[in-house]
C-alpha cells in the first residue's frame, strides 16, 4: 500500500536540520519541483530530459518522506524511453497531481 507522506521521515530530518532550516529547505523543493512539473508539462517529448527531472523528484520527495510522489518519479524515470507518448503523458499527469496533492 502506496503512501502519501510518511511523517516519520519528516521529523527525522527535523530533528538533524532543526525546524527553521527543514521548513526552509521544503519550501525550496516546492518552489523547485514546481518549476520541474512546468518543465515536464512543456517538454512532453524530450525522454532524456522527462528522466533527468523525474530522478531529481524521486530523490527529493523521498528525502522529506513524500513517498507517493517519490514513486511516480521513480516510475516515470525508469519508463520514459519506452512508454508510448499517451503513457508518457498520463504518467507526468500522475505526478503533478501527486504534486499538487502534496
Amino acid at each position: 500500500m502506496s503512501r502519501l507522506f510518511d511523517d516519520t521521515v519528516f521529523h527525522s530530518l527535523g530533528a538533524e536540520l532543526g525546524e527553521a532550516d527543514v521548513l526552509e529547505v521544503l519550501d525550496a523543493f516546492l518552489a523547485d519541483t514546481a518549476s520541474k512539473m512546468e518543465t515536464l508539462a512543456a517538454n512532453g517529448e524530450a525522454r532524456p530530459l522527462i528522466r533527468r527531472e523525474a530522478h531529481s523528484i524521486k530523490s527529493s520527495a523521498a528525502t522529506f518522506g513524500f513517498e507517493d510522489l517519490s514513486r511516480l518519479a521513480r516510475e516515470l524515470e525508469f519508463a520514459a524511453e519506452t512508454m508510448t507518448p499517451a503513457r508518457l503523458q498520463q504518467s507526468i499527469c500522475e505526478l503533478r497531481r501527486a504534486f499538487e496533492t502534496t
